[in-house]
């Protein structure tokens, strides 16, 4: 007795043609793997293709980890004066950034207006010493005047991913500035707190 295998077939309506079963042109999925299994699903699968899915399955996860945290406890209601600027709010080192990876910066500092006038403050990151050419980052925000009793006590927050790293770079240190444009009177104050997140690539 002979048997016969059951195919299924399938219409194309954009060329016209019927297909048998595997013949039948599927999209492949966004990973663009060889073979049809869930890698997102089972890990543990092995295929027999070339694709690395390790890599698939590890991007977006955290890699390394860095902060600087600096007087995390301010006094209430604040008083007056600070660290004069132009000043180094915080600074952090990633042992290893490798190539396609992307670093996730966050910050977060206070600045007091101790001068009768609105003071502009510029917040700026740095991706190795301060210089014109390692800036990465600059913001310019207004601090109102002490007088008005308004906002002359202001946080400050800094966001930013790095993502220009084109090969592996080994101890990489971001520094985060704080300066005043114009005059005197702005001071760098706490909570200060200054993180740096190395995150799997890709994207």
């Amino acid at each position: 007795m002979i048997k016969i295998k059951k195919y299924n077939c399938y219409y194309n309506g954009k060329n016209g043609k019927y297909y048998v079963e595997n013949s039948y042109p599927k999209k492949k999925k966004s990973h663009d793997c060889c073979c049809e299994h869930d890698h997102k699903e089972d890990k543990s699968y092995d295929c027999g293709c070339k694709r690395d899915h390790k890599e698939d399955n590890e991007k977006g996860k955290l890699v390394e980890f860095a902060y600087q945290n600096s007087s995390p406890i301010s006094n209430l209601p604040p008083g007056p004066g600070g660290l004069p600027l132009p000043q180094t709010v915080a600074a952090v080192t990633l042992n290893k950034v490798k190539a396609g990876n992307v670093v996730s910066l966050n910050g977060l500092f206070h600045i007091n207006n101790d001068s009768p006038a609105v003071q502009d403050l510029v917040a700026a990151i740095y991706r190795g010493i301060p210089s014109p050419g390692n800036l990465i980052y600059r913001k310019v925000i207004e601090i109102d005047n002490a007088e008005g009793v308004d906002d002359d006590f202001t946080e400050v927050v800094v966001q930013f991913v790095d993502d220009n790293f084109r090969t592996t770079q080994e101890n990489v240190t971001y520094t985060l500035v704080a300066t005043q444009r114009i005059g005197t009177g702005l001071f760098l104050t706490g909570p200060i707190t200054f993180t740096a997140t190395e995150i799997k690539g890709p994207f």
